[in-house]
């Protein structure tokens, strides 16, 4: 009787609209790495997420930005610093990341769970989980690092956990490069136009076709030396601004005054606009929508 009940009422909120369940959709499944895209759904209606999807880029622009994503650990030695995807992922990863971008409508999220498979003694005993979620917002990638190689018990009841924006089930924390602003503090918007990933800068392929990841320590900076140093006065508006320039900026502090941009998101693209990474002075941004 009290089952009986529960369903009932299970039902009649679903059909009420006050539950909100994910929906997902198939991209991309190859090598233990699996991209979906995610929906909420409330009732029969989808959520409305406003994201700047479906958009064209690259699967190896998309690898150089994620070989660049580095995390510090807290361990009994100190603090590491990594990379967030493991190499033997990075490529796969960026596959299928790049795949969903081109698929994915302005409500629905990426979520990618990668497993790394490790032997011990000789046997495939042990399961690494990392685990991603990304989205396009005023002309910036966000990244949610939500796992990084995180060892799965081997003995579990329960499924691979669902990464969820906000979630942080483990201790780490990003340390963002060029072109990367820290959300929180596992998570990083990028200007994923800025040409620092125009090449690999983290990775290099051996002469025996081995994927090698450099190597960053803890003392290095944020933004490497082989990045373009920034402006001495990223404030200041450079004397060969354009007409059009000069407009995308005015929006841009338009939509700033209208609250519709977070600092994050208005230091990248103001950057962008202002130091475009082509020559045809262009901006990097697309202008603020009113």
């Amino acid at each position: 009787m009290l089952r009986a009940a529960a369903a009932g009422l299970a039902l009649c909120l679903v059909a009420t609209g006050c539950v909100t369940r994910s929906v997902y959709q198939d991209v991309y499944n190859v090598d233990n790495t699996e991209v979906r895209l995610r929906s909420q759904v409330r009732g029969t209606t989808t959520v409305e997420q406003g994201f700047q999807q479906p958009f064209t880029i690259a699967p190896v622009r998309m690898a150089h930005i994620l070989s660049r994503v580095d995390i510090r650990r807290e361990t009994d030695e100190g603090a590491k610093r990594g990379a967030a995807i493991p190499l033997g992922a990075l490529y796969s990863i960026a596959d299928g990341v790049a795949k969903a971008f081109g698929e994915a409508d302005g409500d629905q999220e990426i979520v990618v769970t990668s497993i790394r498979k490790a032997r011990r003694l000789g046997v495939f005993n042990r399961d690494y989980l990392t685990s991603l979620i990304l989205y396009r917002r005023n002309d910036l990638i966000y990244i949610h690092v939500v796992r990084s190689d995180w060892e799965i018990p081997v003995r579990r009841e329960d499924r691979i956990p669902e990464p969820h924006v906000g979630d942080h089930p483990t201790a780490f924390r990003i340390l963002p490069g060029q072109a990367m602003t820290v959300v929180d503090e596992q998570a990083v918007a990028v200007a994923w136009r800025d040409p620092i990933f125009q090449k690999a800068t983290r990775t290099r392929i051996s002469p025996t076709g081995e994927i090698v990841q450099r190597t960053i320590l803890m003392e290095s900076p944020p933004e490497e030396a082989e990045a373009s140093p920034p402006p001495q006065n990223p404030n200041a508006i450079p004397a060969e601004m354009t007409p059009e320039r000069l407009r995308a900026l005015a929006d841009l502090e338009d939509a700033r005054r209208r609250g519709e941009l977070t600092e994050t998101e208005y230091t990248i693209r103001k950057r962008a606009i202002m130091f475009p990474p082509d020559a045809s002075g262009a901006p990097a941004a697309e202008p603020a929508k009113n």
